[in-house]
């Protein structure tokens, strides 16, 4: 059994609609005999609950916007970077954020994260998700770690589930809609910046 904490700002329209994606989550994570031992919405998402909430915790959930050196909250405070990091150190930390793989992802494996899996460049979807793709393709990769699936192969899963949403925007029932265009566009960015550092058969 795994402890969990989720980290889900909602400071604006888009990190809301993250959040709400991560609120999903949650009962899959407690079916699953696992716990969520800790969860930081709005305003609770803030630098000093993040950091006690690493204490002794398997995995951490961050959805919300990111630079490349920082997590952030409200007002673009940064709730995770490389000066507190090293605190989820065994951890497996999931982001689903902007471009946070690319420096502060580095730094989580250096300081002992075991595993860091996140988006090398920005994180972009069709806002609202209104043909249901994004959504579904990157949370996948996370419920079928609640299984046993190893990190490594969570990746690829959400990798794949990526590649599905390209082909529905590309040359499937979403050719030519409105959200055509875009939806093929940023599946595919999402596809080439999701990136895995450290341990690729961590478990929960």
């Amino acid at each position: 059994m795994a402890n969990f904490c989720a980290i889900r700002p909602a400071n604006d329209a888009a990190s809301l609609e993250l959040s709400i994606w991560c609120a999903a989550l949650l009962p899959a994570i407690a079916g699953s005999n696992h716990t969520v031992a800790t969860d930081l919405y709005a305003s609770a998402a803030v630098r000093r609950a993040v950091e006690r909430a690493f204490a002794n915790i398997r995995c951490v959930l961050f959805f919300g916007h990111g630079t490349e050196t920082e997590l952030l909250g409200a007002r673009d405070a940064a709730l995770v970077d490389g000066l507190n990091i090293a605190q989820a150190r065994g951890a497996i930390f999931i982001s689903i954020a902007c471009s946070s793989a690319s420096v502060l992802g580095r730094n989580a494996i250096e300081n002992g994260v075991e595993s860091y899996l996140g988006f090398s460049g920005p994180f972009a979807w069709v806002a609202r998700d209104p043909d249901n793709r994004f959504q579904p393709a990157t949370c996948r990769g996370i419920l079928g770690m609640l299984e046993g699936m190893t990190t490594g192969a969570a990746t690829q899963t959400m990798g794949e589930a990526f590649t599905e949403v390209v082909d529905f925007y590309l040359s499937g029932a979403g050719q030519g809609t409105t959200n055509s265009a875009f939806g093929y566009l940023t599946a595919f960015w999402d596809r080439q910046h999701l990136l895995l550092l450290g341990n690729r058969n961590a478990v929960l």
